[in-house]
């Protein structure tokens, strides 16, 4: 069954490339569906989307995926192979948190800290990390408690805190916390460095829908004091994007004789109506 929240990495027709070198360096990955457009990939039972949409967009570390390996060789073949063509932004090393960790983005743009540690200690092998700078700076206990308050079976793991001597954070601004929504962690972090990057569609994350109830509460939910965009496409108030879409758009559009209709009938929408689109197939 696939988790309710995935991520969404946008490429620039470079998604099958993608997915084919996270297969080779990542164990027991496989890619489980494929189209023109979107690639799903699993890693470790969680599902992550390669979308070629193009140009438009371009992933940034404002939304990192946080790899925990638990060997030394699974660690060494990982970052080797991701920092191939990337750009390191924290050296692999030894940390305060971490016996060995490292922050790079790879060829693709994609972010990745990776670490050494035990699943058990973070619950998934793969973690969203999202990272509030700039104008976002010191909303991440806000977000905390807006996402928390929205989805079910959720809350709190852990918050730590920046302290006085650690300028130019204010102390006691998120310096990482840990949350659970709908049984999936999320991290969170706050930096008051001069980053330049900010959330972006570059990386989405994607609520997957049963019913018309579903997208109708968590579209309202998100687009409060946010912004709508078009196919399910929506920012939060702090600028994170996601998609809200139904479950069975996918099973439409591996579909060939009903994909274009429904593609036709969604791309008129901002949020997605169930009802509508399985009407357009069948017309």
């Amino acid at each position: 069954m696939k988790e309710l929240i995935t991520p969404c990495l946008w490429f620039d027709n470079q998604a099958k490339e993608a997915a084919a070198l996270y297969s080779k360096l990542i164990p027991g990955t496989k890619v489980v569906a494929q189209s023109p457009v979107v690639t799903e990939i699993e890693i470790a039972g969680q599902h992550i989307t390669l979308l070629d949409g193009g140009p438009m967009y371009r992933p940034n570390p404002s939304i990192s995926l946080y790899y925990v390996c638990e060997t030394e060789e699974e660690l060494k073949r990982v970052w080797e192979g991701l920092s191939e063509g990337g750009f390191i932004m924290m050296p692999l090393d030894k940390y305060p948190w971490s016996e060995k960790y490292g922050w790079l983005s790879d060829r693709f743009g994609i972010s990745w800290q990776i670490t050494l540690g035990a699943i058990a200690a973070v619950g998934q092998k793969i973690t969203p990390f999202l990272m509030f700078v700039g104008d976002q700076y010191g909303r991440a206990e806000e977000a905390i408690q807006h996402y928390t308050s929205i989805f079910k079976n959720s809350g709190t793991d852990g918050i730590l805190r920046y302290e006085q001597n650690e300028q130019p954070d204010v102390a006691g601004k998120v310096k990482h916390a840990m949350i659970t929504l709908s049984g999936q962690k999320f991290m969170l972090m706050e930096s008051a460095h001069a980053h330049k990057f900010a959330f972006n569609e570059g990386v989405s994350l994607t609520i997957h829908c049963n019913t018309q109830e579903e997208i109708d509460y968590y579209w309202e939910k998100l687009t409060e004091s946010g912004m709508e965009s078009r196919c399910g496409w929506l920012k939060d108030k702090f600028g994170v994007s996601w998609q809200v879409i139904p479950t069975i758009l996918g099973k439409l559009m591996t579909d060939p004789d009903k994909a274009g209709k429904a593609a036709q009938a969604f791309m008129q929408m901002r949020k997605f109506d169930i009802e509508k689109i399985v009407q357009a197939t069948l017309e």
